[in-house]
């Protein structure tokens, strides 16, 4: 006897159970797919990106697993059998509802945007997977008394996968910039106006040309309202504004150019005072969570009357059977399997609902409803059934701080495996990242600079080298603020490392300047806090996604800036160790005793901050920035480390130290030329940005730099914006 090791009661239970458990968890994975893969536009949090990969990825692979098992099962009884029994009968109804589960939720179709340039697979699995389901029907259920029910659903689940498949098709590069253009006009036929031309000139006439500038008319952007239903008349302007806008500047996320008019139509909207800052991202809010729909859901097709037609069907159906089922005769088939069945039956039910609820409650439908008459029933029941509102995007901040990491590096979850050092520097990384409020305080400082930026660009040159004048836009700031002779640090090297460098200063006078702030004006106090905000998120940009950066070595740079501070600090760990004093300790040893023990949160002997840190971590990176800013500068890093470091650290000591010189007494003075010149980084690097970027960031929360790059576009200021030529018309005048 052949020796198992798996029981045979076990073997035995598990096949008996094996399709079951299947589709159970098939149901389960639907289940918390269309719960959370919505969520992820508006929750920046790491589990929810997590359980959506895992669980969109686990989705299909289970459910086509469990339809070839079932299929498998239902052949293995044909054949033994010769016919199919109650019994496998009612396991045999359960393919329709997998293919409904194969079909997706309305919510997501897409987790990243490379899903979408799949569609020709999705496709062919349309075709497998439906085959399949009939395959099971005919041989299982042809002429039961389950067979109109199980007809209906697979029609209900043919629907749903068609939609995703086309959705796929639709969100495509390709079909979507084709969606976007207009039909190529030729103008006139060049060979038959020269043929007229010279027979005109044969007829004795004087021919000459007369031009005729043909200038596109701008979108109308004017907003209309009824007050008697528009609810809150400002919300309602707000969304009319940002749909207009939204089918104008869509155009940029697949790189496609801008008419000229419509351009300085959004400019005179958006640069108007009577335009505040919260209005104007909460325009370009909608619009980005118009195109998060676009491309990550079944919006295209769902806004449509097709929409209603299809939500018709796929609720009526589920229900229809629910019924049927519940009227006839089940004594021949197992209670646990009539159970599962009212489940899965119970659960579509109850997942279209709350589709349809999603539906209702977004803003393609609040646009809907403001194209409507006030009194409308339709849309007073919309209004009524407005129940699931969800949050845009997660209208938060990353923060990621170079020094507070290089601290941190101590406790390393692979330590021990050298060949997964790379997965621990990435895990380290991203369990260092914090996230901020994106408040009113802060839409006001940035939406102020973009204007100030859009000014400035005016009044020198216009937008002919808008790229070339935003990267010297910095440097100008300083040189404004007589500190020229900072602008090696701007202007003399590539952006990545002027953003390495400033962070380091930003964190080094932040942490010494704290107390000073207390007394400063409001002003400057906004100042110190968004150097330090924005400081933290281009650093956070640039180590997790350099890709919406302009293009450089600045991970690189950043990996040898962040190895030489960890030198540093165990460099100045070892000197305090081997150094002994009778009377006290250094600053420095008990810093380093402190440090690493993170016992208390008071200071050593730190004198220039008496703050009482929240926490260890805060208190180690106080201390930290304190010795740094001890270090020497006179000579020149750059030269002193050759070629073979691609480290700024002391590039920073040597900023920090020359900022300090800037009017010791004026405090409030340094932190608005930081602030100045953090604002203008984000500016350029938003600038440069591409609309591919910015659309898969969508996916992941959404991104402040996003929210920037589409607002300089609607102020006219965007790489990929270029204004159309005026078109001329040209005619023979005959004389």
């Amino acid at each position: 006897m052949a020796f198992s090791l798996v029981p045979q009661n076990a073997r035995e239970l598990w096949k008996e159970w094996e399709l079951r458990l299947l589709v159970l968890l098939s149901l389960f994975l639907q289940l918390t797919l269309v719960t959370q893969g919505y969520r992820r536009k508006s929750i920046y949090r790491y589990w929810i990106r997590i359980v959506v990969w895992t669980t969109y990825l686990s989705a299909d692979s289970i459910a086509t697993l469990t339809l070839g098992v079932l299929s498998n099962r239902l052949a293995n009884i044909k054949e033994t059998k010769g016919t199919i029994d109650a019994k496998s009968q009612i396991t045999a109804f359960w393919a329709p509802f997998l293919l409904v589960h194969l079909g997706g939720p309305d919510t997501i179709t897409a987790y990243a945007l490379e899903d979408n340039e799949l569609w020709l697979r999705q496709v062919a699995r349309l075709c497998v997977q439906v085959g399949l389901a009939c395959y099971i029907y005919f041989m299982a259920l042809s002429g039961s008394t389950l067979s109109i029910l199980a007809a209906g659903m697979i029609l209900m689940g043919f629907i749903k996968y068609v939609e995703r498949a086309l959705c796929f098709y639709l969100a495509s590069e390709g079909r979507l910039r084709d969606s976007m253009l207009s039909l190529p006009d030729f103008g006139p036929i060049y060979p038959r106006i020269m043929e007229q031309y010279a027979l005109k000139k044969e007829e004795g006439y004087r021919v000459g040309i007369d031009e005729v500038m043909e200038v596109p008319a701008p979108e109308d952007l004017s907003v209309s309202l009824n007050s008697s239903r528009a609810g809150d008349e400002e919300k309602a302007t707000t969304l009319i504004k940002a749909y207009e806008l939204f089918k104008i500047f869509k155009l940029l996320f697949a790189g496609l150019i801008l008419n000229s008019g419509d351009l300085a139509v959004s400019k005179r909207m958006f640069v108007n005072p009577a335009m505040d800052s919260v209005t104007a991202f909460r325009i370009v809010e909608i619009e980005l969570g118009f195109m998060y729909d676009l491309l990550f859901t079944k919006a295209p097709l769902l806004n449509r009357a097709w929409g209603i037609v299809r939500w018709v069907i796929n609720l009526s159906v589920p229900c229809a059977v629910l019924v049927f089922f519940s009227l006839q005769d089940r004594k021949d088939y197992p209670k646990v399997d009539i159970y599962i069945t009212f489940l899965l039956i119970c659960v579509a039910i109850l997942l279209e609902i709350y589709s349809v609820l999603l539906a209702f409650s977004s803003d393609w439908v609040d646009h809907w409803r403001l194209q409507r008459p006030g009194g409308s029933t339709i849309s007073s029941a919309v209004a009524f059934l407005q129940i699931c509102r969800n949050p845009r995007w997660s209208n938060s901040v990353a923060q990621f701080s170079l020094l507070g990491l290089s601290i941190r590096k101590r406790n390393k979850i692979f330590s021990k495996y050298p060949k997964l050092a790379k997965l621990d520097e990435k895990l380290e990384k991203n369990f260092c990242v914090r996230y901020k409020e994106f408040k009113s305080n802060i839409k006001e400082w940035t939406f102020d600079h973009m204007r100030d930026t859009v000014k400035y660009l005016g009044e020198n040159g216009g937008m002919k080298s808008v790229m070339t004048s935003l990267k010297l836009e910095a440097g100008v700031v300083l040189k404004k603020s007589n500190c020229g002779d900072l602008d090696w640090s701007v202007n003399d090297m590539e952006f990545e490392q002027s953003i390495l460098i400033w962070h380091i200063a930003t964190e080094l006078w932040h942490h010494k300047d704290q107390d000073k702030m207390q007394a400063e004006s409001p002003e400057h106090i906004t100042d110190y806090k968004m150097s330090k905000l924005v400081s933290r998120y281009m650093l956070y940009l640039l180590v997790l996604h350099p890709s919406m950066l302009p293009t450089g070595i600045g991970v690189l740079r950043y990996e040898d800036t962040s190895v030489d501070a960890q030198k540093f600090f165990d460099d100045k760990l070892a000197v305090s160790s081997k150094k002994e004093t009778r009377i006290n300790p250094s600053v420095v040893k008990k810093w380093a005793q402190n440090l690493f023990k993170k016992e208390k949160h008071g200071h050593t002997r730190v004198e220039h901050c008496k703050k009482k840190h929240k926490s260890a971590a805060s208190r180690d990176l106080c201390e930290v920035c304190h010795l740094l800013l001890q270090v020497g500068t006179q000579l020149p890093a750059t030269k002193m480390r050759g070629g073979k470091s691609r480290s700024v650290l002391f590039d920073a000591c040597h900023l920090a130290s020359q900022l300090n010189k800037i009017e010791r007494e004026d405090v409030g003075r340094k932190w608005n030329l930081i602030g100045e010149v953090w604002a203008k980084f984000l500016i350029y690097a938003a600038c440069q940005s591409k609309g591919f970027e910015h659309s898969e960031s969508l996916s992941r929360g959404g991104e402040l730099i996003s929210h920037v790059w589409l607002l300089m576009a609607h102020l006219g200021v965007a790489e990929l914006v270029q204004t159309s030529e005026a078109q001329c018309i040209t005619k023979l005048i005959l004389n």
